[in-house]
């Protein structure tokens, strides 16, 4: 090999060499948790803006939505808030600190999404904005320091309730019920389960359900996994007047002998609402399909799958 050849791979070589040593060498960014606080502690969290607020609150080791009627939270939600925001971490050189960068980056008060999480001693109060880029921007209350996060906290996490309530009102699995009742205008009939056995009962008919029966499945279906995304409170005298005559009045009875009794009522043509244990401080918006589950004729619950 030519000896000027070898003398420009060594350099190469070297040059490579030096490139990684630098590169490993190179300090890293130091970065912080933009909530420093003892998060097994969180007992209280606030989200805000100029338009609306929401309040969550830990209640017996349960997280609620504090509102007119304390609101079991939505488990999802709460996850995602404490694992891609509340755990979050941030480069610490500022991305400005310069005068009017508070409002160049839309961080004025009355422009941000606000998030103030308390724990037992402590509280941090962050104000976050977005500029239309994957990223978000934020600054501690008080302070004219704009960072930016690695997330997206505005569009994700705003203080629409219906975005933090809880939607499921009723669970039971198949094996916790011991018995339903029903009333509607054309009958009353009850429903019973032995084993993996369920039997239908009214006035004229006593017969075993197949396992397979249409009507069955999809009351047990509903029983399961049944949410209602609206609900309103009970005090106006005009939902009351959907309650003073019940279309549907369901009792359910579960293993341990425990009762729960729910009215359906009619508010007007496209609107039904449901009504748990007489309890008129909220009520909650369900579908026409979820009360028809109830009302069928017992022709149907004597075929193998319904209409």
């Amino acid at each position: 090999m030519k000896r000027t050849k070898l003398i420009l791979i060594i350099l190469l070589a070297a040059l490579l060499l030096t490139y990684f040593v630098l590169r490993i060498a190179k300090p890293q960014e130091s970065s912080k948790k933009v909530f420093r606080l003892n998060l097994d502690k969180v007992e209280k969290i606030e989200i805000f803006n100029s338009a609306q607020e929401l309040e969550l609150i830990l209640d017996e080791g349960i997280w609620k939505v504090n509102t007119e009627v304390l609101w079991k939270a939505d488990s999802l939600k709460i996850y995602e808030l404490f694992e891609h925001v509340l755990k979050a971490e941030y480069p610490t050189t500022a991305m400005s600190d310069a005068e009017g960068a508070v409002e160049r980056y839309e961080l004025k008060d009355d422009e941000a999404l606000h998030i103030r999480v308390s724990d037992k001693s402590r509280q941090v109060h962050v104000l976050f904005s977005n500029l239309g880029n994957a990223w978000d921007y934020f600054r501690y209350a008080g302070d004219s320091k704009v960072y930016q996060l690695k997330s997206k906290v505005v569009q994700l996490y705003q203080p629409d309730l219906i975005n933090w309530r809880s939607p499921i009102i009723i669970h039971y699995w198949e094996d916790e019920l011991k018995q339903i009742k029903v009333r509607h205008a054309k009958n009353t009939y009850t429903l019973k389960r032995d084993g993996a056995d369920w039997t239908f009962q009214d006035a004229r008919n006593n017969f075993e359900l197949d396992s397979n029966n249409y009507a069955l499945v999809k009351i047990i279906g509903i029983l399961q996994n049944f949410r209602s995304y609206i609900f309103v409170s009970g005090e106006d005298e005009l939902y009351r007047e959907a309650f003073d005559n019940p279309m549907c009045t369901v009792w359910i009875t579960n293993m341990q002998g425990e009762t729960r009794k729910l009215d359906f009522g009619e508010y007007d043509a496209h609107r039904f609402m449901l009504r748990i244990d007489d309890d008129m401080s909220v009520l909650h918006q369900v579908e026409f399909d979820t009360v028809f589950r109830f009302t069928r004729n017992p022709e149907i619950f004597k075929m193998r799958s319904g209409l």
